[in-house]
């Protein structure tokens, strides 16, 4: 199943904030979570050729550029 980049940018920061709220001994297992989201919105958005963030805002990633 594929998911669209609006699911995947819900589910990346549910993952943050459910890793933040752990106890620092068991945070590592939850950010490996964070990270994977990470890795699969980067892949679409270089799939979709759009950057990270819009050129006005002065921090474009180029689309495919690793974050």
């Amino acid at each position: 199943m594929s998911l669209d980049l609006n699911h995947l940018l819900y589910h990346h920061q549910l993952s943050i904030m459910q890793a933040a709220s752990l106890p620092a001994a068991s945070r590592a297992g939850a950010y490996r979570l964070v990270k994977h989201y990470q890795t699969r919105i980067d892949r679409l958005r270089h799939q979709m050729g759009v950057s990270s963030y819009p050129d006005w805002c002065g921090a474009a990633v180029p689309a495919g550029a690793v974050s």
